[in-house]
């Protein structure tokens, strides 16, 4: 009987093998080699506080998984769009040197060259439109004083394409010797009558 212990033994041995630090034996299926009782076969190297549950009978505790970690959703920056300019609406006058001569609508040099010096001004900016309006003082006849308004301002738009203004965005129009600014009975005061008035509207950035 103790022979055939022996022998069972040996032939054990022989289908298991320990690994360094290994505290229970490994069979030749790389998993660990179990006794009779389900067990798994225990090396010297075997203390209580190494036992592995599932090798010992025991029920294997479950490892509790951690909670997921819930992510906060991404909140893209707004960036508020930078305002556009209201359009504005500009009024300009011929100064008193820049007048026509009595019963003329030709522009002076010093006209010309203010008009020159309001078409600068708009570069580089967006107009929507120009309202070019004549004006007269009241000598003369009526009828005579309308059409020469008319004219003046014509002349008015005529130097403003020159220095590069869109004549598509051009108006013009004559009130003839309504609306007078100064007092007609002067001719300081006729001298301002006689004049020119431009209205850009629209202008804003481009």
């Amino acid at each position: 009987m103790k022979i055939n212990t022996l022998v069972l033994l040996i032939l054990g041995a022989t289908s298991t093998q320990v690994f360094s630090g290994e505290i229970y034996w490994i069979g030749s299926d790389g998993d660990y080699a179990r006794g009779t009782d389900g067990k798994c076969v225990r090396t010297i190297l075997w203390t209580p506080e190494k036992s592995i549950d599932g090798c010992e009978g025991r029920e294997t505790k479950a490892v509790a998984k951690p909670a997921p970690v819930k992510e906060e959703p991404v909140v893209a920056a707004v960036v508020a769009a930078p305002v556009a300019a209201a359009p504005k609406t500009e009024t300009m006058s011929l100064s008193s040197g820049a007048t026509f001569e009595l019963g003329g609508s030709t522009l002076s040099a010093a006209g010309k060259a203010e008009v020159a010096a309001m078409v600068a001004k708009f570069e580089g900016k967006t107009v929507d439109s120009v309202l070019v309006e004549g004006y007269t003082d009241d000598s003369g006849d009526a009828a005579f004083n309308q059409q020469l308004s008319e004219k003046r301002a014509e002349a008015v738009k005529a130097e403003l394409v020159a220095n590069g203004a869109n004549p598509d965005k051009i108006s013009t129009v004559g009130h003839g010797e309504d609306d007078p600014i100064a007092d007609n009975s002067t001719s300081e005061g006729r001298a301002k009558n006689r004049r020119v008035e431009i209205k850009v509207e629209g202008v804003r950035p481009k």
